[in-house]
Parts: structure tokens; sequence; C-alpha cells
């Protein structure tokens, strides 16, 4: 079930204005009272589907409204007012869950580091065919049930797989999170809003940065991500 089939959405903030940004922004028209859509690219496809362009110091109206933008910046200015949106639709092409936390750790003068000896012992606790990418570089993992294939458009995240017909007893969320081993560990869950379109909800990333401000120490290892019934993104991390 479509979680605007519960209730009507408020405010979505999308990440990205490209392909799946504009899905997006076609699919929640009419369905979300207030959407804003950032990006980096004056000339990205969403924009052409807004009402209006607005300035990142102007509180969005009704409709579809762009703001020319960095998406993991913009969001995190959100959070530390403290007014997220309702939900955050994340279409750029990164861990931006990872990034905001990185850049809260570094404002309180913590430096980083990926840690890539824990995101091994996660992909090798995972069973093979979801996984999809080791980044040794950078400390991502990323896992699928559509490792083999690709998803159908307007997907609805059955039970079982419309396309490879298997049937998905566990969420990825809850297979990811089984492997992800931390001090502080926080996979968001991406709920499904429309067809093709998942959203993290405002108030829990602003409940996570509340929290993480009063854990963060030095040798804290960090396990961030985003999954949602079908796909996940994890970065595992600690703090020097």
């Amino acid at each position: 079930m479509l979680l605007q089939d519960e209730r009507r959405l408020g405010s979505v903030m999308i990440l990205g204005g490209g392909k799946y940004g504009t899905t997006a922004v076609k699919r929640l028209r009419g369905k979300a009272e207030r959407v804003l859509v950032v990006d980096v690219d004056p000339d990205c496809q969403a924009r052409g589907y807004a009402d209006r362009t607005i300035s990142s110091f102007e509180e969005p109206p009704a409709g579809v409204s762009f703001v020319l933008a960095d998406g993991a910046s913009f969001l995190a200015s959100a959070i530390d007012r403290g007014t997220p949106p309702d939900f955050v639709v994340l279409t750029i092409p990164k861990n931006v869950m990872a990034a905001l936390f990185i850049s809260w750790a570094e404002s309180f003068g913590m430096r980083v580091e990926f840690d890539v000896e824990s995101m091994l012992k996660a992909a090798a606790g995972l069973p093979g065919r979801y996984l999809v990418a080791r980044d040794t570089i950078f400390g991502v993992l990323v896992a699928s049930y559509a490792r083999d294939h690709t998803c159908l458009d307007g997907c609805m995240q059955p039970e079982v797989c419309p396309v490879s017909g298997e049937r998905r007893g566990l969420s990825m969320l809850e297979i990811v999170k089984a492997t992800a081993v931390g001090d502080y560990v926080r996979i968001f869950e991406s709920k499904l809003l429309e067809r093709d379109v998942g959203g993290v909800e405002g108030r829990e990333i602003l409940e996570a940065y509340k929290d993480f401000c009063s854990s963060l120490r030095q040798g804290m290892r960090m396990v961030i991500g985003t999954a949602c019934r079908c796909h996940a993104i994890v970065n595992f991390m600690s703090i020097a």
C-alpha cells in the first residue's frame, strides 16, 4: 500500500532533478501540498516541471518549486534549523545520508574515515545473490533483490517480485540491518510514497541528528544508509 493512500502528504523535498527526480515530481504533483526540487544544475530536467524558482531562503509555497543548490547541503541546513520537510526523496547518485553525518561530524571538529574492513565483513554476511557492489575506497555496500534484473517501471514492491518471481519474506532493510555492526547504526527506511518514488521521513532525520550529536565521540564506528523493501546503500565509517 502506498503511504499516500493512508494520509495526505504535506511537504516533500526532492534532492536531484534528473530522470528520477523528474519522475518524483510528476508522481507527487497534486499528491503533496508542497514539493521542492533541489539541484545544482540550473538546466536539470525537473526544473521544467516546476511552477516557479525560489531562493534558498524562501519558504516553499503550495505547488512545485525549484531551488538551485547542492541537495545534501540544503537538507543539512533544514535539519540544522529544525525545519525538515515531511519527506525527503533521494535521487542523487550517492549516499546522501552518509554525507549528512559526515558534515555533522566535521562541524564538531571531528574527522571521518571510511571503514572498509567493517564493510567487507558485512558484505561477507550477505547472501551473494543480493550483493551488487563493494566500494573499497569509500566503504560503501550496495545490496538489492534486483541484482540480476531490471525493475519494472512503476513497481509497487510487492512481496513477490514481478520480474524474478522471488518471494521476499524480509525487506532489504531488514537483511542489511542484520549484517551491520557498529557503535552507531542508522539505516533509514525509504517508504513508498508513489509508484517508483520512495521517501525518508524528515522527522526521522531530525531525531537522528539530535541523537548523533549527543553520541558523537572519537573512535565511534558508524553505519549509515538508506534502504527500502528491495534495495539498500550503506556507508561504513569511523570517527578519527
